[in-house]
């Protein structure tokens, strides 16, 4: 039961780092956190509170 736990941790953490990699790649096909509008800037600190928290968020949500 313990290995069927760890390959389930195992697997959201990867669902979690594959995530990770597409939103990094999103900000970094943007021009700059720094030109980055106040809602843009508003949309990226929601994203990161929510990952904070836990709250699984659907790459699809993200515009």
């Amino acid at each position: 039961m313990a290995v069927n736990a760890s390959k389930e941790i195992i697997h959201h953490l990867m669902n979690i780092e594959n995530q990770l990699n597409a939103l990094n790649l999103k900000i970094d096909n943007l021009l700059g956190v720094e030109e980055l509008s106040v809602d843009e800037l508003k949309e990226l600190d929601s994203i990161e509170e929510a990952m904070e928290r836990g709250i699984k968020i659907s790459l699809s949500d993200i515009e």
